[in-house]
């Protein structure tokens, strides 16, 4: 039963309705009830800004994910419901907070998708959140580590859901307890608990499994995690079924009740005149089929040895979340292993998506692909930052082309930009790098001497030498706490004379809002030709854009694949299919064309700021053949690569006419790979000495790298990769006749040990 509610909780019910309704499209305006307010400003005390703060965050995050509609009868959320990987405890803490449980052994990124984890997480919480109980006293989420492997974690997905809990759920997050094991205090998991007490700071909590009931009573919690409680997960996805059962029965005048924004999100999408007539939920064949659903799991579910029959199996009543009884009887699984109901999947997996995990998924509607994200970007265009005016539906068209303005702030190591250049001042942006035409070095014909005589010994005590060289200044503002969850490597930091420092966003509460892992570069002759930075997290999608956009970027090198071995190398942070259109803060991103070729694809972005109104075209490059292993055996395929990205910076330039009042070399080209100092270095190192290659017709390999890390330290990661700059120096000048082809014996190449 609803609490009933004060006067002024009243006129903030309709203050919160009134504003929502007031930024939605006319025929959406109805679609969001009056218990839906309520949750959303219970969870920030009927703070009405705050509360539509949460709505927004909310409804994007939904959007984001690609989760408009949850249908607990179709795959893969059927699965994902059955398995009890995550749930909703009956009991609840001393206070009345209610207890969410996640257990990190049961989930297999494998044979799941985050989309799919995400949905049956919203779907229970939105159940749990039924309860007045529940949202006036809170949630405590449980996130079980027990008996986990490094199988069983997924760092990305254990961020989306800590993003959801704390800032895009309408209910108080109370408190994390990480139950943790052994794993949690090596990396990866040092990484998410920076991150979890960075974000939650005092509200979370890192404890052993027995130490639990030191905060919530014993009665409340599992028997394998040092309590009395003899849960039925089945139960409680029965409860909820039921729940919705008995509303999808009864009065729906208030449309998403029983999913916050669910119908708002359904009246964005395009299919939806096709789809509502098939919307309609088929909650009865859940109810009736789920007890041979469990049985049939049980003979295909995979192996937990360390399940605790009495907290997912059980016969007789469950202590509801509400207080009130469930039978499950009915639900019994005859015969069954005390592991079936614990991964009742019994079902096909889910199919996979072809592309990463980050990449968006596609749903297919009456037999036709349809992208989700591309969908979901067009229904965010009608959010405030992007709205226009007799437009439904859809990315508003993108206007007129703006041109890139010179950098508002330059770094220590560059000039400040005057308002126009002449014929002269490319000596002092020569003068300005570190990287410039002087005495020494070595010819072509001097550097195949070079590495007979050394052998591949000798180039990687040469390469040792300079790893050994400390880094050339200090990584304080790396270090900070709130800067290092934004750091996909906890030990590959930027220094702080060379960072790249964005914009601060004066309404953000983080005074940290300036930082992303990246770091300017000189090039041969030029200041801050490159930015080398790492490959972005899900959570610094947006930085990375603001970046590209603040720095007025043309071309974006990008030199690893998203995975690679099975691990994720860096997130999907640009639109994957030609007309996709994806937003990252306030910015629309839009892949317009792509082109492949061998060794590489080229994406034709379009980057759409909400908040001024302009656009701009970005190039961007992902080279795929760089070798899981190692390096390439041939320089080939990666010299024709620079040769297109050269080609292309210059047309891109040059095509902005006098307009570029910046550096005649135009504005840095990004270049990262996961770390942002191996590959990176490599690419930039081969730039930087075949560029002074053609203009004085030397080199100095080993100057350029130990100059190049004063500006990002590490750069060059391997001795390999420093042994691959000199073969491929020597593989260009043979391939532009300044060198006759070389022939190599095999002591010229093999170090003493092989």
């Amino acid at each position: 039963m609803a609490e009933a509610l004060t006067t002024q909780e009243q006129l903030a019910v309709e203050e919160f309705l009134g504003e929502v309704r007031s930024r939605e499209q006319p025929h959406s305006a109805g679609l969001v009830s009056q218990p839906t307010a309520v949750k959303f400003l219970m969870a920030r005390k009927f703070d009405v800004s705050r509360a539509i703060d949460l709505f927004q965050a909310y409804k994007n995050t939904r959007i984001k994910e690609g989760i408009i509609n949850i249908n607990p009868d179709e795959e893969p959320l059927r699965s994902e419901l059955l398995c009890g990987k995550f749930t909703v405890l009956p009991g609840r803490d001393a206070k009345g907070a209610a207890l969410a449980l996640f257990t990190a052994r049961l989930h297999r990124p494998d044979v799941t998708t985050h989309k799919a984890v995400l949905q049956a997480i919203i779907y229970q919480l939105d159940k749990a959140i039924e309860s007045v109980q529940t949202q006036r006293d809170g949630l405590i989420f449980i996130y079980d580590m027990t008996n986990s492997s490094y199988g069983n974690f997924d760092y990305e997905l254990c961020v989306k859901i800590l993003n959801l809990l704390k800032g895009a759920f309408p209910a108080r997050l109370k408190c994390v307890f990480i139950v943790s094991s052994p794993l949690w205090f090596r990396a990866p998991f040092a990484v998410l608990r920076l991150f979890v007490r960075e974000k939650l700071r005092e509200r979370v909590c890192t404890v052993k499994a027995h130490e639990l009931a030191s905060h919530i009573p014993v009665s409340s919690l599992p028997e394998h995690l040092g309590g009395t409680s003899q849960y039925s997960h089945v139960a409680w996805i029965q409860s909820c079924v039921n729940t919705h059962t008995n509303t999808v029965q009864g009065d729906t005048q208030e449309h998403d009740t029983q999913d916050c924004v669910g119908s708002l999100l359904r009246s964005y999408s395009l299919e939806c005149s096709n789809t509502s007539a098939g919307a309609t939920l088929s909650h009865t064949q859940i109810n009736t089929q789920l007890g041979s659903e469990l049985a049939v799991a049980n003979s295909n579910c995979y192996d937990d040895s360390n399940a605790n029959p009495h907290n997912h199996c059980g016969v007789g009543n469950h202590q509801h979340w509400n207080g009130s009884a469930v039978s499950v009887a009915n639900m019994a699984v005859s015969g069954s292993s005390p592991n079936a109901n614990m991964n009742g999947c019994g079902r096909q997996a889910p199919p996979q998506s072809d592309t990463p995990p980050d990449t968006p998924l596609s749903q297919k509607v009456d037999g036709d692909a349809v992208d989700v994200e591309a969908t979901d970007s067009a229904h965010s265009s009608q959010n405030d930052d992007v709205k226009e005016d007799g437009r439904k539906r859809g990315v508003p068209p993108l206007p007129q082309k703006s041109l890139p303005r010179p950098p508002h702030q330059p770094t220590s190591q560059s000039p400040p930009l005057s308002s126009s250049w002449g014929p002269d001042d490319e000596d002092s942006c020569m003068e300005a790098s570190i990287h410039m035409p002087e005495h020494g070095g070595m010819t072509v014909h001097d550097l195949v001497e070079h590495v007979k005589r050394k052998k591949k010994k000798g180039i990687y005590q040469e390469y040792e030498e300079i790893r050994k060289e400390p880094p050339a200044g200090a990584f304080d503002y790396s270090k900070k706490l709130s800067n290092q969850i934004k750091n996909r490597y906890s030990d590959v930091l930027c220094l702080d004379q060379s960072r790249v420092r964005l914009c601060q966003l004066c309404d953000d509460e983080d005074e940290t809002s300036d930082y992303i892992n990246a770091s300017f570069m000189d090039g041969y002759k030029r200041s801050n030709a490159y930015i080398a930075t790492q490959g972005p997290l899900p959570k610094t999608f947006g930085d990375f854009w603001r970046m590209v956009w603040e720095q007025m970027v043309l071309i974006i090198v990008m030199t690893t694949r998203v995975v690679e071995r099975g691990r994720v190398k860096c997130g999907q942070y640009w639109p994957l299919e030609e007309g996709r259109t994806e937003q990252h803060g306030y910015f629309l991103v839009r892949n317009t064309h792509i082109q492949v070729f061998q060794d590489f694809k080229l994406s034709h972005l379009e980057l759409y700021n909400t908040q001024s109104g302009e656009r701009r075209e970005v190039c961007h490059y992902l080279y795929v053949s760089w070798p899981d292993f190692g390096v390439p055996k041939s320089a080939s395929a990666m010299l024709d690569f620079r040769e297109h990205v050269l080609q292309r910076r210059e047309a891109a330039v040059q095509s902005l006419g006098s307009s570029w009042t910046g550096p005649p070399g135009g504005p840095p080209v990004v270049v990262h790979c996961s770390a942002g100092i191996g590959r990176t270095g490599t690419f930039c190192t081969l730039d930087i000495c075949l560029s002074r290659l053609e203009d004085i017709a030397t080199v100095d390999i080993r100057q350029t790298v130990r100059r190049m890390r004063t500006q990002r330290a590490f750069s060059i990661q391997t001795w390999d990769q420093y042994y691959f700059c000199y073969t491929a120096v020597i593989e260009y000048a043979q391939r532009h006749g300044k060198l006759s082809p070389v022939q190599w014996s095999d002591s010229d190449l093999e170090t003493d040990s092989e």
